[in-house]
């Protein structure tokens, strides 16, 4: 369950990079009707991000992703927070920097999670008590 929900990361991560390409500064988002579609999508599907994170974070006890300190975890989860229930302030420049550096630095961190648990580094984590 847990490999599925990080290809879920990743792939709802991939989704936001690839379409915003086009975006390549935070003002483009305001510019026009299609643009604030792009900006309300990307902010929707790092919601999904933020809250299938905090679902692993929740089933490991913190104990997995505090392995990895190269992402803001708890950033993660407060920014699903702020989307979820304050979305009127959420700021477009940091969605921006979101989508252009840390999502990919995510994407890089979760393949690192995935080949982890392959060599079976985490079985402890899953073990019943």
């Amino acid at each position: 369950m847990i490999v599925e929900y990080l290809n879920l990361i990743i792939e709802k991560s991939t989704l936001v990079i690839e379409r915003n390409k086009t975006i390549t500064s935070y003002h483009d988002f305001l510019i026009s009707s299609a643009n604030m579609e792009k900006f309300d999508a990307a902010c929707m599907l790092i919601q999904v991000v933020g809250e299938t994170a905090r679902k692993i974070d929740d089933w490991t006890s913190s104990n997995l992703f505090s392995n990895y300190p190269q992402v803001y975890w708890k950033g993660i989860f407060a920014l699903r927070n702020i989307i979820s229930h304050e979305y009127g302030n959420v700021d477009p420049e940091n969605i921006f920097k979101i989508i252009k550096r840390h999502l990919p630095e995510l994407i890089t961190c979760i393949n690192i999670i995935l080949k982890d648990l392959t060599t079976d580094k985490y079985d402890n984590l899953f073990m019943r008590k």
